[in-house]
């Protein structure tokens, strides 16, 4: 029953998951940090292989960054699905064709490959193979990792039990979204500037080495040629990478 709906993923992760595209601009881009870093701390090449590790601990932290707004971009689109199957249900749709005959219009706004859309086409074949909503809305609960819509799904299989009123289900569940997101773009424009400092200084240091090196030319070479100066910059990359980590986790606010 489930062979054509293999895009949700065998775990919650997947749902969020990197596209092709987006794996390799981010491969392209950890590359370049990753040569960056040996042009400015150590300019070996035997140092590369090491800063690989790095590298990877870069890429995992920019997935992590990406997927997350992968889910904030799913739950502003999963509010506007509900807001629209509401609008349906009073206009006389039956819960199901409200969500369904939602697809076109979810389609104009975020564009066919986006969450939503894939979420529509889930619930179309699911419907095509003779599955009730309830266990497609449970399905989906289960498989992404969205608290709005795991919350809808266990919601949605009592209401449809209890003959409830599921245009006020789905109306109460956009107003839990909106205010979830509203409260997240007061605390985004809060640390709009905090933001902007991070960037600025996590560039400042390679913009001072970058005049050093401009205006005296041999200032760095003891370090770049010697175990002692190998040790200084491994130091000095430490700190920089624990100072870097912790900046991203500090702007990371999730409601």
């Amino acid at each position: 029953m489930w062979k054509n709906l293999k895009w949700l993923g065998s775990n919650r992760r997947d749902f969020f998951e990197l596209s092709a595209p987006e794996r390799r601009y981010l491969l392209g881009k950890t590359l370049l940090v990753t040569l960056f870093l040996d042009y400015f701390f150590y300019r070996s090449f035997w140092a590369f292989l090491p800063l690989c590790g790095i590298g990877a601990g870069y890429y995992q932290l920019e997935k992590r960054v990406r997927c997350q707004k992968k889910k904030e971009a799913a739950r502003e689109e999963f509010k506007e699905l509900m807001l629209t199957a509401a609008t349906g249900q009073k206009a006389g749709y039956s819960a199901e064709n409200a969500f369904l005959s939602s697809y076109q219009d979810m389609k104009g706004l975020f564009g066919e490959d986006s969450s939503v859309c894939r979420i529509l086409r889930f619930l179309k074949s699911g419907r095509e193979n003779n599955t009730s909503f309830s266990v497609l809305w449970m399905q989906m609960g289960n498989q992404i990792d969205l608290e709005e819509i795991t919350e809808f799904a266990q919601v949605y299989e009592i209401s449809q039990r209890s003959s409830g009123n599921m245009a006020a289900v789905m109306e109460k569940t956009a107003d839990i979204i909106i205010q979830k997101i509203e409260t997240e773009k007061e605390i985004a424009v809060l640390i709009s500037a905090r933001r902007l400092e991070q960037k600025i200084m996590n560039i400042m240091p390679f913009a001072i080495m970058s005049y050093i090196n401009i205006t005296s030319p041999f200032y760095f070479q003891d370090l770049y040629h010697s175990f002692a100066g190998a040790l200084i910059m491994s130091f000095c990359l430490f700190v920089y990478i624990c100072a870097y980590v912790l900046s991203v986790h500090m702007i990371s606010i999730e409601i």
